[in-house]
């Protein structure tokens, strides 16, 4: 997620603030009851441990996905909660209810635990509170509640992905997300209609959960019209390649009649080692082999790969406008960016003019 710091790592995992967060900060430690160091102290510990509660809640769902074969990008941090960033595609019913559930069921274990403590030292723990009492007894009820409200049926929350996980083994992924969206759109006008009256936080949860509703819904719309596009149907099936011992002199003439291509460079057996174009060559030192200044590092794509978000993924990690076309290890065509920047562009387009249908 852009616009976020990253504060460390877990077991790999880039746990990343994002800038909103800092703003939440300041509110807490600028509110009236922060006039004094020793409250102000306060508030800033309990700052602390809310968002420590909420990066426990995130680990569980990415160590387990993880687990399960899923790549996990980073965790950010946001003032309404935590978003566990899993790269996906496809992903079964089944494996989202447990990456889903996960995440309260870690908060409810943590928060059984710290409340059992808290009786061991003879702390009360009933009425339920968290700015009272023992610190055992807060925490373990934050626990809870973070339990019970990412619950809740609506997505982006927990309880929303269960819900629609719940919603795919008998739908579309597609429909599934829909009927998921409706209801968390009408949790989050009710949200927002009882925050006006009571309490302005309920009004931001409110929002947060209308966007984010909207957010998936287009997501699903969006991935749905690139289902079966594939790397194969718009790959340049030209397989030409050029052998890695060649004169970089030669290419780059070669190169210079046709700008913007590229060229797969291979070894003596045909295999493949590397790409070029006239970006790598420019400036070359006379009388080097092509070889020695292809493009080792760029991502292979093969033929029966999906457009989005594979190949699309892979042009914007590695800043390439052409990416080789491999299978079984020999060259079969060049991939471009422009005819996937155009697919990706119509598919928005397509989703634009969707609705709720």
């Amino acid at each position: 997620m852009k616009r976020s710091l990253t504060i460390g790592r877990v077991a790999g995992i880039p746990i990343r603030l994002h800038w909103s967060f800092f703003l939440l900060a300041l509110l807490v430690l600028a509110s009236p009851n922060g006039t004094t160091g020793s409250v102000a102290l306060a508030d800033a510990i309990w700052l602390i441990v809310l968002f420590a509660s909420v990066t426990l809640h995130e680990l569980a769902h990415s160590l387990l996905a993880r687990r399960l074969g899923l790549k996990v990008r980073d965790i950010v941090l946001l003032p309404i909660g935590g978003v566990s960033q899993i790269e996906a595609i496809d992903i079964s019913p089944a494996i989202e209810t447990k990456v889903a559930a996960v995440g309260p069921l870690a908060s409810i274990v943590i928060g059984v635990v710290l409340l059992g403590a808290a009786l061991a030292t003879g702390a009360s723990i009933w009425p339920p509170a968290l700015y009272g009492g023992s610190w055992l007894t807060r925490v373990g009820w934050l626990n809870l509640l973070l339990a019970g409200f990412n619950l809740l049926p609506a997505l982006p929350m927990d309880g929303g992905r269960v819900l629609r996980s719940l919603l795919a083994r008998g739908h579309s992924k597609l429909r599934a997300t829909q009927v998921a969206s409706v209801v968390a759109f009408v949790l989050g006008a009710a949200m927002i209609g009882y925050g006006l009256k009571k309490d302005y936080f309920l009004v931001i949860i409110g929002v947060f959960v209308a966007i984010g509703a909207a957010s998936e819904w287009n997501s699903a719309r969006f991935q749905a019209s690139l289902t079966g596009l594939t790397v194969g149907a718009y790959m340049h099936s030209d397989a030409t390649t050029v052998p890695a011992g060649v004169a970089a002199s030669e290419v780059a003439a070669w190169l210079a009649h046709f700008p913007g291509r590229a060229l797969p460079v291979v070894d003596e057996t045909g295999r493949y080692q590397g790409i070029v174009d006239g970006g790598n060559l420019a400036g070359h030192i006379p009388g080097l082999a092509v070889g020695q200044l292809a493009d080792r590092q760029a991502p292979l794509l093969a033929p029966e790969m999906p457009l989005y978000p594979h190949a699309a993924r892979a042009f914007e990690q590695s800043k390439r406008r052409q990416l080789a076309v491999v299978s079984g290890g020999r060259v079969v065509g060049v991939l471009y960016l422009q005819p996937v920047a155009t697919a990706l562009m119509q598919a928005r387009q397509q989703t634009a003019r969707l609705g709720w249908s």
